[in-house]
């Protein structure tokens, strides 16, 4: 329940700090939306499973790990492709888009009001490395805001864009997470 309404808080923080894009209803009519969330919805899950992993005192999360390192190997190899079919020119402004400079912070933001839900979802769990599993709190958090971010307010649309900068955004809300679980997840 906990996770649900970090999601609902992600989406009321963009929507009230970052606004709803106008062209929403129309946007949501093309796939470009539903991959961007794919993706970070993606790296939500494998987060929460490797949060769930790292939780339980024995459990292997070498599995979790790679779920979330291939669905960002598959988002690199897939924006690595569509740069070298872009043409040289504007390979640039493909990978860098508009709001690169925005992206990540944006994301974050969004992350830190949903953070402390998403903390106290785990509060049941037991993490005998409280910075990995802070780490991998912060990534659930990250996919949580990414993907609200991306649905709701983003119109970047190349694949280069998303691999780059919503994972490094994700990536950024994971060191909040450890910084964050280095003391919250004590036990």
């Amino acid at each position: 329940r906990l996770l649900g309404v970090a999601a609902a808080i992600a989406v009321l923080a963009v929507a009230l700090l970052l606004d709803i894009r106008p062209d929403l209803l129309t946007a949501l009519g093309s796939p470009t939306p539903w991959v961007k969330g794919g993706h970070t919805a993606g790296l939500c899950a494998a987060s929460v499973w490797l949060a769930t992993r790292l939780g339980r005192p024995g459990t292997d999360p070498r599995r979790a790990v790679i779920a979330l390192v291939l669905i960002v190997a598959f988002a690199v190899a897939w924006g690595g492709a569509e740069i070298a079919l872009t043409r040289p020119d504007l390979r640039l402004s493909t990978w860098l888009g508009n709001t690169w400079t925005v992206c990540g912070r944006n994301i974050v933001m969004v992350s830190l009001l949903a953070g402390p839900l998403v903390f106290l979802s785990a509060r049941k769990l037991a993490p005998t490395r409280p910075v990995a599993a802070g780490v991998a709190l912060g990534l659930v958090t990250g996919g949580l805001a990414a993907t609200a971010y991306g649905v709701l307010h983003c119109d970047e649309a190349t694949a280069a864009f998303v691999a780059t900068w919503y994972t490094l955004g994700v990536a950024a809300a994971g060191v909040c997470g450890g910084i964050a679980g280095r003391f919250a997840l004590r036990w």
